[in-house]
């Protein structure tokens, strides 16, 4: 137990240097304050904001866009992914247009998806989908043809059936290679949410970080900043959790 509490010590001891250093720096200057905001201010504000229902109502709806756009582009990209793997006159058709298409930034694809879906959910949650599906594309895609690789032609020296090697190789070789991408698109699919609420929205996050930039209220802009970070480590501690717990079955 001793051990634990000297780690957690330890493991704290930068953020809260970092948090100290910071309140003295600001110090009382009005200027310094309003541009960076003492953690005091944050913490403040942070205190006052968690005891009314928007703040919750707001990351409530970020986590929904951003889940349901990871879900989305994490189950498009891979299927995509392994059809490409799976049939090779199509790669070779669609690859310049995949390149073309996943070079332009989401941050430009915001407004037309805002004017074709309106600035409710649906629109949100395609931002969040879109800035996934390449990378899971991508995973699933170089998982198969790894795995592919390494054990295609053992399955075949043993006369499996093409439906035996899809579903017991490559898929499973291929949502490796997703899962393992996954905590990084758990990030792309929070800004791909996030954008589309500093575009046009009515409630979450980007709503309230934009609502309080206009005001130039720092203390809870950085609070905004500050929740999206605790999501994210959220999501992704749950992308761990499943990536673990298939990993322990793996072995059984």
């Amino acid at each position: 137990m001793k051990k634990i509490a000297i780690k957690v010590i330890i493991g704290l001891a930068p953020a809260l240097l970092f948090l100290a250093l910071w309140e003295w720096f600001v110090g009382n200057s009005q200027r310094l304050q309003f541009l960076f905001a003492a953690p005091s201010k944050v913490i403040g504000v942070a205190i006052e904001d968690l005891q009314h229902q928007a703040i919750w109502l707001d990351t409530f709806i970020t986590f929904v866009e951003a889940a349901l756009g990871l879900l989305l582009g994490t189950i498009l990209g891979t299927l995509v992914g392994l059809l490409l793997w799976g049939n090779g006159k199509i790669e070779s058709f669609t690859q310049p247009y995949l390149v073309i298409i996943g070079s332009i930034p989401i941050f430009a694809l915001a407004p037309i998806t805002i004017m074709w879906f309106g600035v409710g959910l649906l629109s949100k949650v395609i931002m969040a989908g879109f800035a996934v599906f390449f990378v899971s594309l991508l995973q699933a895609h170089e998982g198969a043809r790894a795995v592919a690789k390494e054990y295609l032609g053992y399955a075949r020296s043993l006369k499996a059936s093409n439906k035996f090697v899809i579903m017991k190789v490559i898929v499973p070789g291929a949502v490796d290679w997703v899962l393992a991408g996954y905590r990084l698109n758990v990030g792309f699919a929070l800004m791909g949410a996030f954008i589309g609420e500093f575009i046009s929205s009515e409630a979450g996050l980007g709503h309230y970080i934009l609502k309080a930039s206009s005001l130039y209220d720092m203390p809870r802009v950085l609070f905004g900043v500050f929740m999206l970070c605790l999501l994210g480590l959220g999501m992704t501690a749950v992308a761990w959790i499943v990536q673990a717990n298939r990993d322990i079955a793996m072995r059984y």
